[in-house]
């Protein structure tokens, strides 16, 4: 899933990740709840499962990319 796919690229967590941190950079919000980001990224990008975007959000997390704030909410890290 990390290695790219040639036959579903869209699923693979270095696609989906860009994915998602283009939508939180798209949004007016510093932090956002997962789901409403969810349904930005679905709507920027092509749909993938919430699954994917949880394993995305993972990925992103684990690089150290995004963190949640005391609400749970998702942000961009500084």
């Amino acid at each position: 899933m990390i290695i790219n796919d040639v036959s579903e690229p869209q699923k693979s967590l270095y696609v989906i990740g860009a994915d998602i941190l283009a939508a939180l950079r798209g949004s007016s919000e510093k932090s956002i709840d997962p789901i409403r980001l969810f349904d930005l990224f679905n709507s920027r990008t092509n749909k993938v499962s919430i699954t994917y975007f949880y394993f995305g959000l993972d990925w992103l997390y684990l690089l150290d990319a995004i963190e949640l704030d005391g609400f749970g909410n998702i942000k961009l890290c500084s």
